[in-house]
């Protein structure tokens, strides 16, 4: 099929075919209109985005205009052509598509929405914050941050995900943040953790960090999860996701309270791990956590334990930080040096 169209879209004469289309779209009957546009949504990988961009005035104008009497409606069959749009371009299509007035129509047609319909307008949607950062602030500033937490409190089906991924998109704005912390929605936003697609998690995990900036938030974040599910995400394979990861439950940690609880559930290991890989920004994170979980003398052994494959391998950049952490463990925990001073890396420890 893919091999079919793309050989189809050789011979189109693009302008053309807009053109044809735009007449369709102005003089035809609402099934013909809903024909042209879904073929439109599929072709999308094929047309110029030249040609996307002056389709989307058009495909908004369609979604604002109520269908008159066939199944599937316009609107249905215009909010899955933007859909497939916004995915376009590198953002800027996104961009269009929210410059051009979906975004209040999209929010106002989910209020009186159902089914595959409503279904539809969230995916359109969740595509227009997650590849147009500006319009996370206009959904935000048209009341679709309670839209959203309102459809979540009630959703029970697959619809959840979709919300949920649109939520992690949100919460990277500071207003969305506070909104979702005084509306009690924060165990939504540690679910968007920990449900959807590899991207939406690592957004979650990123506003986690940026939301335990709050001291009251990191107890609410706790209390709401947070901490298993940031754990999880910090073993992901993928590099970013375990930095956001790693990062937000380190800002969780700056509540001495959250210390204890923390480190009982095993992060050190993981800690330890990233602070053995190559990456800069991971190390630093690492040691950072690291060198606040040895403030509290129930963690010391598991930190010498665990830090002991590093010190006697050969990450000069990890030995550094490691021998940075266990002095301070000792300059907290006197009682600790006739242990430390049997270890087999004490010579180490010595010299640097």
């Amino acid at each position: 099929m893919e091999n079919t169209e793309q050989k189809q879209a050789e011979n189109i004469n693009w302008d053309e075919a807009f053109h044809r289309y735009a007449n369709v779209i102005a003089h035809e009957n609402d099934a013909l209109r809903v024909k042209v546009t879904i073929k439109l949504a599929r072709m999308c990988n094929h047309v110029p985005e030249n040609i996307l961009s002056r389709t989307v005035p058009i495909l908004v104008e369609l979604l604002e205009s109520p269908s008159r009497n066939l199944s599937p409606p316009v609107q249905e069959a215009s909010a899955y052509c933007l859909k497939c749009i916004a995915c376009k371009g590198e953002g800027q299509l996104a961009i269009l598509i929210g410059q051009s007035g979906a975004i209040p129509i999209l929010l106002r047609l989910l209020l009186n929405s159902d089914g595959s319909f409503q279904k539809g307008l969230l995916k359109c949607l969740r595509n227009a914050v997650t590849f147009g950062e500006p319009n996370r602030l206009i959904v935000a500033s048209n009341g679709g941050t309670e839209i959203v937490l309102k459809m979540l409190d009630s959703c029970s089906d697959d619809s959840m995900l979709i919300l949920l991924e649109i939520l992690s998109a949100l919460a990277l704005k500071r207003e969305v943040r506070k909104l979702i912390l005084n509306s009690g929605g924060v165990w939504f936003l540690v679910e968007s953790a920990r449900l959807g697609s590899l991207i939406s998690r690592s957004r979650a995990a990123q506003a986690i960090g940026l939301l335990g900036l709050i001291k009251r938030a990191r107890r609410e974040l706790v209390n709401a999860g947070a901490i298993p599910v940031l754990m999880e995400l910090i073993i992901d394979r993928d590099m970013s996701m375990k930095l956001a990861a790693a990062n937000a439950l380190g800002v969780i940690l700056t509540d001495a309270d959250n210390i204890w609880p923390i480190a009982e559930s095993g992060v050190v290991p993981l800690y330890t791990e990233l602070l053995g890989s190559s990456d800069p920004i991971g190390r630093e994170i690492a040691g950072d956590v690291l060198y606040t979980l040895a403030t509290v003398g129930e963690n010391a052994f598991a930190i010498v334990k665990h830090l002991s494959g590093i010190l006697t391998g050969d990450n000069d950049e990890a030995k550094s930080v490691a021998v940075d952490i266990l002095r301070h463990l000792l300059n907290c925990h006197k009682h600790f040096l006739p242990f430390l001073s049997r270890s087999p890396f004490w010579q180490a420890l010595v010299i640097r």
